[in-house]
């Protein structure tokens, strides 16, 4: 899979863990091992589509829709920081996900307006394979800083929600360090993890008290992120879906019918003949 760079996981795969919490895994979005795989395996396109690209944009497009009506948190993991075109398609998704009125009293949009008559879920950012200059507290301030400029007209809810200053990642930051913080959390390499059993020592040339001292890493270890984000994620607000308290079976059936409005949907097919 890594020679070829290829995705694992295709079309949308979901689990349930014992404290009854849906967990949905898609294939990657505009992902290049989806397009270079209709291309060299001769895959036959639907009908409505004359060019591969076009339809892996709008298969895509469908997911986060998707996503966006079903989920009460939506993560969007990327490697590197950061990829605009990345955050026109969320808009863009947003823009075409089905109606679906919020049964809850509390305003949906990210910026407290009163257009909270639509359900949007909770948006986070999780920029995978950080590298310890990402933990800079300059750094992590343009970060920010970018994101909401480039979400600024979303109604998303991509702030406000989750917190890396107050969950002691930074503890020599205040919380007010951040003038505008998004829903931003940071992950390093989980290969570092093979060095803390054996970490990397101080140099020969140093004193030998410093010699016996593990490396500067720069940021928590890779298992106590993971242990912040979780603890974050699963503390979030989840407002109803839809106007009945749903169960998982309901939820399951809601799901269907929702996948079938977004395959039928005229704003992706009108949105897809404009690609064409």
């Amino acid at each position: 899979m890594k020679e070829r760079g290829g995705n694992q996981t295709s079309g949308i795969d979901f689990f349930i863990t014992q404290e009854r919490i849906v967990f949905l895994d898609t294939q990657p979005i505009l992902s290049p091992s989806i397009l270079d795989h209709l291309i060299n395996n001769d895959r036959k396109l639907p009908p409505e589509y004359n060019l591969p690209h076009t339809y892996v944009e709008m298969q895509s497009l469908q997911i986060a829709a998707f996503l966006f009506t079903v989920c009460h948190v939506v993560i969007v993991v990327q490697d590197w920081f950061t990829d605009l075109s990345l955050y026109r398609f969320l808009q863009t998704a947003e823009m075409v996900k089905p109606s679906t009125p919020s049964p809850s009293h509390e305003s949906s949009s990210s910026s407290g307006s009163d257009e909270g008559t639509e359900y949007y879920p909770h948006l986070v950012f999780l920029q995978n394979k950080a590298r310890r200059e990402d933990f800079c507290p300059r750094k992590l301030r343009q970060m920010h800083l970018m994101i909401d400029q480039l979400m600024a007209h979303s109604h998303l809810r991509y702030k406000g929600t989750l917190s890396m200053l107050q969950c002691n990642v930074f503890p020599g930051l205040p919380p007010d360090f951040l003038d505008s913080e998004v829903n931003l959390f940071l992950m390093p390499f989980m290969d570092s993890e093979a060095e803390s059993e054996n970490p990397p020592r101080a140099g020969p040339s140093s004193s030998p008290l410093f010699s016996l001292l593990p490396g500067y890493r720069g940021h928590p270890s890779f298992q106590s992120l993971v242990s912040k984000l979780r603890s974050q994620v699963m503390s979030m607000a989840r407002p109803q879906l839809s106007h009945t308290i749903l169960t998982e079976k309901n939820w399951f059936h809601y799901a269907a019918r929702i996948w079938d409005g977004v395959k039928k949907s005229s704003a992706l097919a009108e949105y897809s003949r404009l690609l064409a």
